[in-house]
């Protein structure tokens, strides 16, 4: 598959966030170059800051990832409890904390509040793509949390409708995005992790907003979850507002062995409206039976599958992987297949994180192999 300009056979990368150093935990939010309220970014703070992107860089190109991701280190010390943090920190018309909402994986969090009008303030990314530049030849992929995500679970009392709201932030993020790519930025991934819950009608109208007229390749990774090594939830029903505005439906409680297969149902046919290059998601923990949907719904465009299962522990064989990696290829040929894990590292020691992706990459090699590649 193409990745930037180049053609590759079964690239290999990870979705995003990766287990930080020890040495930087609780850091983050001290050091990240920009940050509001930080009159003078000093020099400790960006080499430190340098120091980490560089360190996250290294261990991917140790085990040889083709495709080199940002590790999302602006995350800090709880990777799903400041998702939001980051952005809307950097936006205008926002209050940082608000009643919870019922969103997948969210309703435990805090969500912010949006009072008046949605612009960026300060660049979201502009830092990281630097750092990464300096560190490393290889192409490189920059994670933004999705539109849908954000507006799902923003209390907005300025907006008042949910589409509205998703269009500020599309523009907001539009014009990150385009900075990005204006000093050369490979791939730019889109993270969703409230679509496989229920889509309404505005999400693919607010992502298309955000990547219009970037240049840049466009990666979708729609997430079943992973906060504490588990899919996402719906975390009780009756939230009639919400699922009126679209954010989910309520009523759909996948339940079984089929639950991500259906998960992966509920984002066709809209997706198929995306401007997008790539659609990911993981295949890894629940089997290929996730992949029905891109056939039923003749997906023709690049698929990235995640084949490392990232909610356990246990290190998979190479050998296990590619057998996964086969499994795919009965539903996406291997011109346009690229390989990943199923959602973030965060939730795993750094050690145990560099063996599986040992793994994913040693299984890559079985398959390139065998078809002569």
């Amino acid at each position: 598959m193409r990745v930037g300009n180049q053609e590759m056979l079964l690239p290999t990368t990870m979705v995003g966030k990766y287990p930080e150093p020890r040495w930087w935990k609780g850091q983050a939010f001290a050091n990240y170059p920009g940050r509001p309220g930080k009159a003078v970014f000093d020099s400790v703070s960006e080499e430190a800051y340098n120091d980490v992107i560089q360190c996250i860089v290294r261990d991917q190109e140790r085990v040889g990832l083709e495709i080199v991701a940002d590790g999302r280190v602006f995350d800090g010390e709880d990777a799903y409890g400041q998702l939001l943090y980051h952005y809307i920190e950097r936006l205008t018309g926002y209050e940082l904390n608000g009643p919870n909402l019922a969103v997948p994986i969210y309703s435990m969090l805090y969500a912010p509040t949006c009072v008046g009008e949605v612009k960026r303030r300060y660049p979201f990314h502009l830092e990281t793509l630097k750092a990464m530049r300096r560190s490393t030849d290889r192409p490189i992929k920059i994670s933004y949390t999705g539109v849908g995500a954000m507006t799902a679970a923003t209390n907005d009392t300025h907006y008042k409708d949910i589409k509205v709201l998703g269009l500020a932030l599309a523009k907001a993020i539009n014009d990150d995005l385009n900075d990005l790519a204006a000093i050369g930025v490979d791939i730019i991934q889109l993270d969703e992790f409230v679509w496989p819950y229920g889509m309404g009608d505005w999400e693919i109208d607010c992502l298309n907003a955000a990547v219009k007229d970037v240049d840049a390749q466009i990666w979708l990774h729609v997430c079943w979850g992973n906060l504490g090594s588990a899919p996402s939830y719906l975390p009780y029903e009756g939230d009639e507002a919400h699922k009126e505005l679209g954010v989910y439906d309520v009523a759909r409680r996948p339940r079984g062995a089929t639950e991500a297969t259906e998960r992966a149902r509920n984002i066709f046919p809209k997706v198929l409206g995306a401007d997008i290059d790539v659609l990911n998601y993981e295949v890894g923990r629940m089997g290929p039976d996730d992949l029905k949907p891109l056939a039923d719904n003749n997906w023709d465009k690049p698929f990235v599958a995640g084949v490392i299962d990232v909610k356990q522990v246990t290190v998979e064989t190479a050998e296990e992987v590619a057998d996964r990696i086969r499994a795919v290829m009965e539903y996406v040929p291997i011109e346009r297949l690229g390989l990943t894990t199923d959602c973030g590292l965060p939730n795993l020691k750094r050690w145990i994180a560099q063996l599986k992706l040992t793994a994913l990459v040693e299984g890559a090699e079985i398959v390139r192999a065998e078809q002569g590649g």
